[in-house]
């Protein structure tokens, strides 16, 4: 028999554990990869674009910081799942 209230211990688990329960290491750090990449040709092409033209794109900032964002939060996540 379980113990009490144990399937709330099991949905009380950190994010990061939840993010990576149905994938590999191998797959997220390529997503981080992947990201990264993305983030970079973004910024490449904003910056061509404010220097050519001087226009700035407001959504295209929000898809680089969404990008960022998640970049960031993947590779903690697969840092903490390094063995030491």
């Amino acid at each position: 028999m379980s113990r009490l209230f144990e399937s709330f211990e099991y949905l009380d688990r950190g994010w990061d554990v939840r993010v990576l329960e149905n994938c590999s290491l191998h797959r997220a750090f390529l997503l981080v990869v992947l990201l990264a990449v993305v983030l970079g040709i973004d910024v490449a092409i904003t910056a061509y674009q404010v220097f050519l033209f001087h226009r700035f794109n407001w959504a295209e900032a929000a898809n680089m910081l969404l990008a960022g964002v998640l970049a960031f939060r993947y590779s903690r996540a697969i840092y903490r799942r390094l063995p030491r």
